[in-house]
């Protein structure tokens, strides 16, 4: 062999050796000086466990590194191996081609106090000092192309010291089968996330970079409310809430209008309770929303349905707030010496932003099953609390753009039953309600505080029934209700409480009764609703306070229901003029009287009387006789008087029955 060729050999032989040597000894070079200079590299201390690279195959294998904080002790960000493949005969045609990326036990611990975060130092140590901008707009001829990306199990922990808010995700994993940046073609991809307090997060997606397309499936499993504890916080005054959601959504649509992409799907939240220092608040055993279209930028929802099963809330209302004001107010957002929820300042109207687009809703099937409501007023002098239970609501094709109509159902506490049918328009409420409503033997003590709050008197007994047809049109509410009561019964009056209305109440309601023990009342209510002052309530309150003083200041009519006689024999006493003993038929009356005067400490007699002139002996006995008879029958002197007519010729013989009643 020739001299040369052997020399030759020798020179490839040895270039080949040295890059042997430098390939194999490449790793560990690249580890001790990574290790010895990390930190003037990034400005943190760095550590690494292993650093294999195969200069031949592109091939790059990490493991075991941690970066640090700016202590030098705590572990910052690291993973245990990133693995990477790069295509090198690509480079010299402007071409980086990654065939695998594989990143495996990633983590990091982030973390915020006020403003700053714990990797602004490594910002800032890799901040050029030089402040001008970029003025090279050219594109870049080189094209990036990644392959078979893969985070699998990594932990990313942020915590908001100042808060002491924040997320742990103990296991994220991401897929990623290629994308290319300065390139073509379709790219797509999926993210796995594991949550520390329980349920997974599923998101598969596809992007077309020519047309900048995209289609996102996302799916949400045994997810657990309390994940989000420390941001409903912010929002939400709780005790407690539990709770777990599922979720199975897709959506299509144009990065360049993003608002305008469409999302369909389905959500469902199981098990859901909501507790304030006071106790439960509101919870549910399933609610399922099945969404056929959602676009943002139209205001436009289309659900298909609506399904909510085991509904129990509890509203409580004090003078100054009610339990939902103190759930819905922040911490902040209350008093601190009367708990009265604070005013939010008034903000500037914003004159820039375009006009939202109306709401356009539509649920095709809207159900509610087995609720219960319980609601709970403590601004009256006695506490009150009512229970609806088995409520069920149906309705179809609900909308804010038409009519409506929908059925309501449910038990009253004490054995009531409820119905409601309503047809209205839910956008535009004030210019169209009708809604009738039926109550059937509902036990009325269960009253008692309300009645109390407004008559002082408490209800002893009654099963009350009511048909109502409310009427709404252009603000103005009509009212027309036919109150049906059997066997109502009202204590004495309570000396303690200042009513709202002061009422004869027993005399009215005594008289109001037929000889079956019932009475049917016809009342009205109106009013406007846009009136701050109107109150339907009070409105209906004073409504049957007028109708029962009217009566009960007008007994006598009244009383012949009562006791089989006529108003005519009730108004006038008719005595002869040479009468000097009381008759068997005017002692009844006058027995009739003295019960129905005795019924209502508000109810005072007089009798006037009016005789000719004549022997005033005479008449001054029967008034003897008619006073001590009403003595005799229970009736104190104080209720009931006998004076004289100023007109003594009236051409009339007897007394003039007058009741009064003595509102306050």
């Amino acid at each position: 062999m020739k001299k040369g060729v052997k020399i030759l050999l020798w020179i490839v032989g040895g270039l080949v050796a040295l890059v042997l040597l430098v390939s194999l000894l490449a790793g560990p070079i690249a580890k001790g000086y990574v290790n010895r200079h990390g930190e003037d590299i990034t400005g943190r201390k760095v550590h690494v466990g292993h650093v294999g690279l195969n200069l031949f195959t592109g091939h790059v294998n990490i493991r075991d590194l941690d970066v640090y904080e700016d202590d030098a002790a705590t572990v910052f960000a690291g993973f245990d191996t990133l693995d990477v493949n790069v295509r090198l005969l690509k480079i010299p045609f402007h071409t980086l081609h990654f065939g695998h990326i594989t990143l495996a036990g990633f983590h990091a611990d982030v973390k915020q106090q006020g403003d700053r975060f714990n990797f602004n130092s490594l910002i800032e140590h890799f901040a050029s000092d030089d402040t001008t901008a970029d003025q090279d707009t050219t594109p870049s001829d080189w094209v990036l192309k990644f392959y078979n990306i893969r985070l699998s199990h990594a932990r990313l922990n942020y915590d908001d010291l100042a808060t002491n808010k924040g997320w742990h995700l103990p296991d994220v994993n991401l897929r990623v089968p290629g994308f290319v940046l300065g390139g073509e073609g379709n790219t797509e991809g999926g993210l796995n996330i594991g949550f520390d307090q329980g349920g997974r997060l599923g998101v598969e997606g596809n992007y077309d970079s020519q047309s900048n397309n995209f289609d996102l499936t996302v799916s949400l499993a045994d997810f657990a409310v309390a994940n989000l504890e420390s941001y409903l916080a912010d929002m939400l005054r709780y005790e407690s809430i539990d709770g777990n959601v599922y979720a199975n959504l897709k959506a299509e649509g144009n990065l360049d209008e993003i608002m305008r992409s469409s999302i369909s799907g389905n959500v469902a939240v199981s098990a859901l309770a909501v507790s304030d220092a006071n106790g439960p608040v509101a919870a549910f055993d399933t609610l399922a929303v099945t969404i056929n279209n959602i676009c943002l930028d139209d205001n436009r929802f289309d659900i298909a349905s609506v399904r909510l099963g085991g509904l129990k809330a509890t509203y409580e209302q004090w003078k100054e707030y009610s339990n939902i004001d103190r759930l819905l107010t922040p911490e902040s957002g209350e008093s601190a010496d009367t708990g009265k929820v604070a005013d939010t300042p008034a903000q500037p109207a914003d004159t820039n932003t375009a006009p939202t687009k109306p709401l356009s809703l539509h649920v095709g099937s809207f159900v509610i099953n087995n609720a219960a409501l319980t609601y709970v007023d403590h601004t009256l002098p006695d506490p009150f609390s009512f229970a609806i239970t088995k409520l069920g609501v149906e309705a179809t094709d609900l909308t804010t753009e038409g009519e409506n109509n929908a059925r309501l159902q449910a038990t009253l506490q004490g054995g009531g039953k409820l119905n409601v049918l309503w047809n209205g328009d839910i956008s535009n409420w004030k210019q169209h309600q009708d809604l009738f409503l039926t109550i059937r033997g509902l036990d009325m003590r269960q009253f008692t505080p309300w009645s109390v709050a407004y008559t002082a008197q408490p209800i002893d007994d009654g099963i009350f029934g009511l048909s109502s047809h409310t009427m709404i049109a252009n603000s103005k509410l009509v009212s027309k209700d036919n109150i049906d009561i059997y066997k109502l019964r009202v204590g004495d009056r309570r000396k303690d409480i200042d009513p709202e209305v002061k009422l004869p109440l027993k005399t009215a309601l005594y008289i109001l009764r037929d000889k079956d023990d019932k009475i049917q009342l016809p009342l009205s209510v109106s009013g406007n609703v846009d009136n701050p002052e109107f109150n339907y309530m009070k409105a209906l309150w004073k409504t049957l306070g007028n109708l029962l003083v009217k009566v009960a200041t007008s007994p006598v009519r009244a009383l012949g229901n009562a006791f089989g006689l006529s108003g005519d024999d009730l108004e006038f006493l008719a005595v002869k003029p040479d009468q000097h003993i009381l008759t068997s038929e005017q002692y009844h009356v006058l027995s009739s009287l003295a019960t129905i005067v005795q019924s209502d400490s508000l109810l005072t007699l007089t009798l006037e009387r009016q005789m000719p002139v004549g022997d005033s002996v005479a008449y001054q006995r029967l008034d003897s006789q008619i006073s001590n008879y009403l003595i005799e029958q229970g009736l104190p002197q104080n209720r009931f008087s006998i004076t004289v007519s100023d007109s003594a010729n009236s051409g009339r013989s007897g007394y003039a029955i007058l009741s009064q009643i003595a509102i306050e």
